[in-house]
Parts: structure tokens; sequence; C-alpha cells
């Protein structure tokens, strides 16, 4: 059987149009299976993936990584409970490493330089552990296992106090197979003033500190990271500071992007139910990452966070996937308001949090089956993953929203392959559960 369908007036036009690759019904997800962390309070926040035998980690901001087996997508199977030493902070991302039998995490709170470990994914034995940056936020590991990438947040500690200069970590795994004990090799990476850069925040304060963001190393909070195929290059998202950076792992050069503005029709408005306005603008503010296998072009999600201080007034967020040209950064085409549209026809729009960035996407990622090109999107207020047709960059369409409660509060999610079949994982961060989701064709 099915699961329900929630198709907008634009996907079905988008579907009708002949643009679509799709010969019938394009590609929906389907709920297989369901693991539950059980821990109390906010878990299961980031997920990563090895695609040759399906071995996940979750980190847990109660201060564990779970290392899972999904080679059974039906039946996703908790390997080991790794429990993570918090003295620099909670668990706040994991990277499996694509070979070798381990996992990084990085560990973190604002204002305190983290920490980088490595555990073997087997029985969760610490291997090594090295300081980062202020914060670290996220960690990813380059396909051919060579480099991981640390993105330090060091977002501000308290109002008034920006919380110390974001920065970059480059750490170079070529001579750590995890079999033993060892050292990570860590370059920090300081960033440089990006004031001025066409496209970046300007007239906004920082949520925390409430100081104004000046885009200068001290407001500069790097939040997610997409490796490009060949393991060159990471993209680095700055969400509130707007801006995309491009390093290069190699040499720690880096280009700098601004995410610009969006403008389409959004619910700006709390609890007037689904009713959005006509050409609002709004930047961007993109989170997750994720770079096409060809390495054209790249996607973000645009969470949003345009406010200055909590609770304050005023439209936020761009609500959209973008799609950009990986080279100029050039914005070749978004999603204006699907996303929303999508979890509005699923009958779950956030109407409370309309002046907060709606739906908010926030995680997503990027693959290629069959032919075509698709991206799934968390969201995170809406609790919906939507997959988005990519083939034709130029026209992304969201062709599927699944609501996932009772599973509350999806943060990351990411594809795998069992055989001829593909599914999505998504970490769910309020419940603390993982669910498993087919693409069926």
């Amino acid at each position: 059987m099915k699961s329900p369908r929630y198709l907008t007036v634009a996907t079905l036009a988008y579907l009708l149009s002949g643009a679509t690759p799709f010969a019938a019904d394009p590609p929906h997800l389907v709920l297989r299976g369901t693991y539950a962390t059980g821990l109390v309070g906010d878990n299961a926040e980031v997920i990563s993936i090895r695609h040759s035998d399906a071995m996940a980690a979750i980190s847990n901001t109660a201060g564990s990584v779970d290392v899972l087996d999904l080679s059974d997508p039906f039946n996703p199977a908790l390997v080991v409970r790794v429990p993570i030493d918090t003295t620099t902070g909670a668990p706040n991302s994991v990277a499996v490493h694509p070979q070798h039998d381990y996992f990084l995490v990085v560990t973190g709170r604002a204002g305190v330089v983290g920490t980088v470990a490595a555990h073997r994914l087997s029985d969760g034995a610490l291997l090594a552990s090295a300081p980062t940056g202020i914060l670290p936020d996220s960690v990813v590991i380059s396909p051919n296992g060579q480099y991981a990438v640390i993105a330090n947040e060091a977002e501000g500690v308290a109002i008034g106090n920006n919380g110390g200069p974001g920065s970059l970590s480059i750490v170079d795994l070529s001579g750590f197979n995890g079999v033993v004990q060892g050292d990570l090799a860590i370059r920090q990476v300081p960033l440089p003033s990006l004031a001025g850069l066409p496209g970046a925040s300007t007239n906004r304060t920082d949520d925390i500190a409430r100081l104004p963001i000046d885009n200068l190393p001290g407001t500069l909070e790097p939040e997610n990271i997409a490796f490009t195929p060949d393991s060159r290059y990471a993209f680095v998202t700055l969400q509130e500071n707007n801006i995309v950076i491009r390093l290069d792992v190699k040499t720690g050069d880096m280009s700098a992007m601004g995410a610009g503005t969006t403008t389409h029709d959004m619910d700006v408005i709390n609890n007037d139910g689904y009713a959005p306005q006509d050409d609002v603008t709004a930047l961007r503010e993109p989170d997750g990452i994720a770079v096409d296998q060809t390495g054209r072009f790249f996607v973000t999600a645009d969470e949003g966070d345009t406010r200055n201080g909590a609770a304050a007034s005023g439209p936020r967020g761009g609500r959209t996937l973008t799609v950009f040209d990986a080279q100029t950064g050039t914005v070749i085409a978004d999603t204006g308001n699907q996303l929303d549209e999508g979890a509005n026809a699923a009958g779950v729009y956030p109407d409370t949090r309309s002046n907060r960035g709606g739906s908010e996407p926030e995680g997503l990622d990027l693959t290629q089956h069959r032919g075509v090109t698709l991206a799934a999107v968390a969201q995170e207020r809406a609790s919906t993953v939507s997959l988005v047709d990519l083939t034709n960059p130029t026209k992304p369409a969201v062709v599927d929203t699944f609501n996932l409660f009772p599973q509350v509060g999806p943060e990351t999610v990411k594809f795998f392959r069992r055989g001829s079949r593909l599914f999505v994982a998504s970490a769910n961060e309020v419940t603390g559960t993982v669910s498993v989701l087919e693409v069926v064709f």
C-alpha cells in the first residue's frame, strides 16, 4: 500500500508540464523502519552512514553515540552505544569513515575550544582525540577518507559576548587507519574578515549575543559541510552570515560567496492559518549543504535565522532549497514556497513558526538513482521530509512530502542503498529516533 501523497499545485503543474523525467508516478517516500534511542531530551541529532555496508552512527546530545546496523532497513539495530567524554561539551556531530573501522565525533559548547575524537566503530574503543576550534558544530569526512573538515561555529555565549572567532579545522586522516590508538593530525584554519562581501547578512544581530553581525571573524559562524566528489574541496555554510565558503583541503585556501536573498510567497504571520503573502524577500541563510556528484552545482537547505534577538518580529528565513553553481556561486534556482506548500498539503504546516522560518528546512542530502537526481530535505518544525527532483537543476521541484509524525524534529537526513533499493534515514532530534524511509519509484 502506498503512503499518502501530498502534492502541491506547483508540483502537479510540474509533473504535467513534460519537464519531469518520470514516465508515470514520481518517486515517493514510504516508512520502512524506526529506531529509538530511548534517551530523555534532545537526541539523535546527526546521522552519518557508510554506503558499503549501511553502518551508521548518530550523535546523542545526552553524551553518547549510537552505532547502528541499517543493513536491514526494516529493522534498524543497535550495535553499540558509545559513551563520549563531555568535558568540552556535548557530542554535536559524527562522521563514519568510508573505509576504516572508526568514526569521528566532535564535542563542544559556546565559548570553549572543543574536541574531536576517533572511536572504533565495532566496539566504541577510544583511539585518539585532539583539540579543535571553539564550539565544533559539524564534522564530515571526505569521500576518499583522506581528510575531515570541522566547522567550529563559536556562537555567542551570552548577551554582549560573541563567543570568539569562528574557524575551520582540517584533519589529515591519511596516516590514521583506526586499527590502534594514534594521533590525529589537525590544522586549524582561521577565517578572514568577510565584511562587505556581496550577498552576505547585513542589518541584523546575533540571536544570542545580540551584537551586530559584521562578518568579521568574531561573528562568523560555520555550520555545515559538504565535500566535492573528488575530495579536493569542502563547501561550508555560515548560516547567520548568509555565506558559503569553498575550502581547498590541501592548501587551506578559501573563497567566499554570499547567498543573497530569495523572493517568493510566504506566510510570515502566526496563527492565521497558512496564508502566504505575495513576494516576500528574505535572506536565505543556508544550513544543510550537499554537492552534486558531477561537481557542477551544490544545494543548500535555507533554514534562515533572520532575527534581531530572540522573539523579535519580522519575516525570517529563505525556507527554500537553493541550487548554486559550484564554480561561481551564482544562484541557478530555488524551490520558492514549495517546501511550505508541501507541509501545508500534508496538514502539518507549523503556523506558530510563520514569523520564524515556517517549516525550517534544516538538513539535506543529494543522490542520483535510476537516472534521476534527488534531494531529501528535513523540515525540522513541520516534522516532514521532502523529496526534490533536481534532474533539471534549473527547475527544482518538490515531488513528495512525508509526514514523520509521531516522530518529531528531523535534523539531518542521509541517503543509502541496499541492493537496487534507495533509502533515506532521518535523525529526529526531539523524539530521539531515526526513521528509515524508502524512495519508491
